[in-house]
């Protein structure tokens, strides 16, 4: 593998992988399959920040029930979890709020009206859920991210992966470059 003018052999570098020990086998692959899923993160903030159109790292300041003020921001709800070194997961569900920004309603909501004034039947009536999106384009911004970036994340694994192996070979002393 030739990458910015370094000569890489990857049976070399698996080589290396084998020589260490198991914790630290297991450190790499987390490593580089986060470092994999972070390009899909990355590219969900951006859609995010195209839907909102005002900065999603901007923090909000909330006050808890307890009397503690917490710090919010939108783009620390989307999350890379990597529970083993098999696989790694990029979800939007470290905010709620995010859910909604996703999976927003084409029509909006009725509710029931007022009941009496003579009528047996109760009035629906749309009720104000917040603004939905005029333009459909920014619908479904985080499966469009996941779309876009996946494949690019799949084949990035990889070379994360060789990148990785060397930091903690060298780290052990088991290679000297």
């Amino acid at each position: 593998m030739v990458e910015d003018g370094i000569t890489v052999d990857a049976s070399r570098c698996f080589a290396l992988f084998r020589r260490l020990n198991t914790k630290n086998q297991r450190k790499v692959s987390r490593a580089a399959l986060r470092g994999a899923a972070n390009k899909i993160k990355k590219e969900a903030v951006k859609n995010l920040q195209g839907v909102i159109g005002h900065n999603v790292r901007k923090t909000t300041t909330y006050q808890r029930k307890n009397g503690k003020t917490e710090k919010r921001s939108l783009a620390k709800g989307i999350k890379v979890d990597v529970m083993s070194p098999e696989y790694a997961k990029v979800h939007i569900m470290g905010d709620y709020r995010l859910k909604f920004f996703e999976m927003v309603p084409d029509q909006p909501r009725t509710t029931k009206g007022r009941r009496g004034y003579g009528k047996k039947i109760p009035l629906r009536k749309a009720s104000n859920r917040g603004p939905r999106f005029k333009d459909q384009s920014k619908h479904k911004w985080f499966a469009k991210a996941k779309a876009a970036k996946e494949h690019e994340a799949a084949q990035d694994i990889e070379r994360e992966l060789i990148k990785h192996i060397q930091k903690q070979a060298r780290r052990e002393g088991l290679t000297s470059n």
